[in-house]
């Protein structure tokens, strides 16, 4: 480690310059740090100097990045983000006045299902607290929970990752959902009823079949998908207003069941069951403030798996 080199680095134009990486905008890093736009600007004139390189470019969207400035922005994430941690006048975290914000990474599924019961626990415990929850690409999650741009990412099994810790959050199975109403739907579901049906099918990937395809070739079936859609919660919506069934995760349908013109039935295919798994990085394993979120993660999976469909 230069220390000498540290000693003269200037803190303030380090977090300058992280939250332009995240604005794009001189404005908005202005209202962001609570300063004026002139002093950014004049921080972004001594980072271009300090980096010899131009940073960002101008252009109708905002700033873009130079490939310099995106090189440099997930490791100064991480250093700042450690900083802070180490700075806090009290690492033991109380979730009834912290005010920080968790970022988690899953799919619209996932969220559908969690996001209720994990808000109205926050509410109760931790009023201050923020949920940031997007959608990352497989490839990237790795490398975000490494950088401290992610604190938890949730989904389905996948392969062993070096530095990465997981933990079994629910398991799920697959229903299917009709209308209230539906004149071709009883109260029991036919695999002759089922296969003449016009099928909605959630693709995230946007192409393609899914496993209750595989199952129904095997038998020597076929079913028409007269609606493809990326989204989870697309699909039931559009159940809920026309005569599509649609096979989806269990608990995914039973929440849509108690909000929407909607029923659940059994599917008559025996489709396995999945794992739902939460992965984070081995440095943060102790961390009180992770610990605290992965419980309540835990809180809110056992919570929507008691869940009925109402």
């Amino acid at each position: 480690m230069d220390h000498a080199r540290l000693a003269q680095a200037n803190l303030n134009l380090l977090v300058t310059l992280d939250v332009l990486l995240e604005t794009r905008s001189v404005t908005r890093a202005a209202e962001r740090l609570g300063v004026t736009v002139s002093a950014v600007s004049h921080g972004l004139r001594a980072l271009r100097e300090s980096f010899d390189d131009p940073l960002f470019v101008r252009t109708r969207a905002g700033l873009e990045p130079t490939p310099r400035a995106l090189g440099l922005a997930g490791p100064l994430r991480q250093g700042l983000r450690t900083l802070d941690q180490t700075l806090e006048d009290d690492p033991r975290f109380d979730p009834a006045t912290s005010t920080r914000t968790f970022t988690l990474a899953t799919t619209d599924y996932v969220a559908t299902i969690l996001a209720g019961p994990l808000m109205r626990a926050l509410a109760e415990t931790a009023p201050g607290v923020t949920l940031d929850i997007r959608s990352v690409p497989e490839a990237e999650v790795e490398g975000q929970l490494a950088r401290s741009e992610l604190d938890v990412a949730i989904s389905p099994p996948a392969p062993a990752l070096d530095g990465l810790m997981r933990r079994r959050l629910l398991d799920d199975g697959f229903a299917c959902l009709v209308r209230e109403g539906h004149p071709r739907v009883g109260k029991r579901l036919s695999l002759a009823t089922y296969v003449a049906l016009q099928h909605a099918l959630i693709s995230p990937q946007g192409s393609g079949t899914s496993i209750v395809d595989r199952l129904l070739t095997e038998r020597g079936l076929a079913r028409h998908v007269a609606l493809r859609v990326q989204s989870f919660v697309t699909a039931p919506l559009v159940v809920a207003e026309s005569d599509l069934i649609l096979t989806a995760p269990t608990l995914l349908v039973r929440t849509f069941a108690r909000h929407a013109g909607v029923r659940v039935l059994p599917p008559p295919l025996s489709v396995p069951r999945f794992t739902v798994y939460s992965f984070w990085h081995q440095r943060v394993e102790r961390d009180p403030a992770h610990t605290w979120l992965r419980a309540r993660l835990v809180d809110a999976a056992v919570l929507a798996s008691r869940a009925k469909a109402g």
